[in-house]
This record gives structure tokens, sequence and C-alpha cells, in this order.
């Protein structure tokens, strides 16, 4: 099939895919940027809509990834697509966006609303979660150690499958440093990383544009 045939917005909805990101990924602009006039897939939008894995565990550590990495495999080969529902006259777009692990054997799957005019908080479903690493399974664990230049912390993380709850319940107890056998200066940089407020994050979170 002929690239394009396949963009065409004449094209029969029979054939499309399950969701239009393949023709959204290749067309539609940035959201907040058309209007329901010049968007070419108007004719595919569709209501908001829950899809995959919809477990406030896994979503959590998804959010404060930055929707970055898979929550099962610990891979970064996540791919986002944007399905729109619809354009306010100010130009404030919402819809869904479907999230999808591309690594091989994985198809770990989720998804957010979002919309444009929620002040804050574009993904709004993420409003008033939380911003910790307490959900983080052992393989975030060790990606937020790279975050923060911690690879003393991170060999200790793998061999002992160190995961948020248990990272955060030494570090409570005071016990950390012991128990891990860590040295006076990483302590330190585990403390200082962990009173930042976007500790959580393994890269920039994209909810509070």
């Amino acid at each position: 099939m002929s690239l394009k045939k396949l963009f065409s917005r004449s094209g029969s909805k029979k054939g499309a895919t399950e969701f239009s990101y393949w023709k959204s990924m290749a067309e539609t602009p940035p959201p907040g940027q058309v209007t329901d006039v010049h968007d070419p897939h108007k004719h595919i939008w569709k209501p908001q809509f829950s899809y995959g894995d919809q477990s406030h565990e896994s979503r959590v550590a998804f959010y404060n990834s930055g929707f970055a990495a898979c929550i099962r495999c610990g891979n970064r080969h996540v791919w986002r697509y944007e399905e729109k529902a619809g354009i306010r006259p100010n130009g404030e777009t919402y819809g869904t966006e479907i999230f999808r692990c591309q690594t091989r054997g994985c198809k770990w799957k989720t998804s957010f609303k979002y919309d444009d005019g929620v002040p804050n908080c574009v993904h709004f479903e993420a409003r008033g979660w939380p911003r910790g690493i307490q959900f983080f399974p052992m393989r975030f664990m060790t990606k937020w150690c790279v975050r923060h230049d911690l690879k003393p912390l991170k060999n200790q993380i793998v061999a002992r499958r160190i995961d948020g709850d248990s990272f955060l319940a030494m570090h409570e107890a005071g016990t950390m440093q012991q128990e891990l056998g860590l040295d006076s200066k990483t302590y330190k940089k585990i403390k200082k990383a962990l009173e930042k407020p976007d500790t959580a994050l393994i890269t920039k979170n994209l909810c509070g544009k």
C-alpha cells in the first residue's frame, strides 16, 4: 500500500487500524495547534476511554517515570499515541494518550486521558498522585540510581533486588547505610536526591506542563 493511500482522508473507516496512532504520528500537529477544521483525522476522533493496564500501582510508577519506562520489562521502548476526542473553540484539545511497550515479548500497555484545559496537570487523572519511588519495582530503582549518579547503590539494589518500598523503609528506619554497606559520600548523595522535589522522576515528567 502506498503512503499516499495510507494517509488519504477519503480512505474507508473499515480499513483503519485499532487506533489512529499511525496516522497521528505521521500527520497530526501537537495538541492545541489545530482546529477541528484543519485536523485531517477528525473522522476518527473518539470519546475519551481507558485502555490496557489501569491498576493504580502500575500507573503511578509509570507516571513517575515520566511516561518513559515500561512498568513490566523496565525498558524505555514505550511509544505514545494521541487519540483526540475534540477541540474547543479556544484551541484546547482533549482525548486519550495510548502508551505501548515495543519490547519484543512484553506488549505492556496503558492509557491516560488528557485535557489541555486542566491547569497544571494535562493528564488530569494523575492530579494528586504521590510523587515518590514507593511504587517503583527494582528495575525502576536502578534507573533512578543512574539518573542520580548512584552506582554503588545501584549495585546493591540489583544484588538484593530492592524495590521502592524496601528502599524507603530502610531510609525511614535509618539503617540504609549500615545494611547496604555504603560509604558516607554515597549516603549523603542519596539523602540529597531524596530531598529533591522531582526525586521520583526517571526522566522529565510530562504531566505538569
